[in-house]
């Protein structure tokens, strides 16, 4: 798995480097009346500032039991270049699961509440020109958690901490000059902890984005 996550790096940064280039051999070709043609590069253009939420939610209901998860993921971020984005994110989760009333006591499922959260430097790179934009993200921090766990009636507090590596990709759809709709997929590729972390369960994530000049 962890050449999988080197590789992806490799080429994540071989792909923002292209993307980069391109984009200063366009810019020299460009004259001013053809930048202003172009609404869609002008609102990722560097210099901007963006701030940008996404979360997910799930839940389950047994014939013995309920589990509820969410998570919330802030950003704020600076882009250094046309189409790519570095900063700052915090991923904030909740998972718990309790046994319904009446559930024999014999019933080998575990109850808990465990709350998790991961400080992280991200980079994401918007693929395209267009309103609807593919992008490819990458982020890195320390996770941490947090919680309790039940067991035959008896309470134990845990907790965790590890490194985490992640990786995203995802649609972005322009809805105005400055705002945009977000769908990603988000997965860990590097998790050391034996607790269940709600930011890496939940995969599937909607947000928003803000952009400001």
């Amino acid at each position: 798995m962890k050449q999988v996550a080197y590789t992806l790096i490799v080429c994540f940064f071989i792909l923002v480097l292209h993307g980069h280039l391109h984009a200063q051999g366009d810019l020299a070709k460009s004259t001013p009346t053809d930048l202003s043609d172009r609404p869609s590069r002008k609102e990722l253009k560097k210099g901007s500032f963006t701030l940008a939420l996404n979360a997910s939610t799930s839940g389950t209901n047994g014939f013995q039991h309920s589990g509820r998860n969410w998570s919330l993921t802030p950003q704020a971020g600076y882009l250094v270049a046309h189409h790519l984005v570095v900063g700052l994110q915090l991923s904030m989760g909740k998972g718990s699961q309790t046994l319904k009333s009446g559930t024999p006591a014999s019933v080998a499922i575990p109850e808990y509440e465990f709350y998790s959260a991961l400080p992280e430097i991200y980079s994401r790179y918007y693929l395209l020109r267009f309103r609807l934009k593919p992008f490819v993200q990458l982020s890195s921090g320390y996770n941490f958690q947090w919680g309790k766990e039940y067991t035959d009636g008896v309470k134990a507090s845990v907790n965790s901490r590890n490194f985490a590596l992640s990786g995203a990709f995802g649609l972005h759809f322009r809805i105005s000059r400055h705002i945009g709709l977000d769908a990603l997929y988000n997965t860990r590729f590097d998790n050391n902890s034996g607790i269940i972390d709600s930011n890496e369960i939940l995969k599937y994530r909607l947000g928003l984005s803000v952009f400001i000049k």
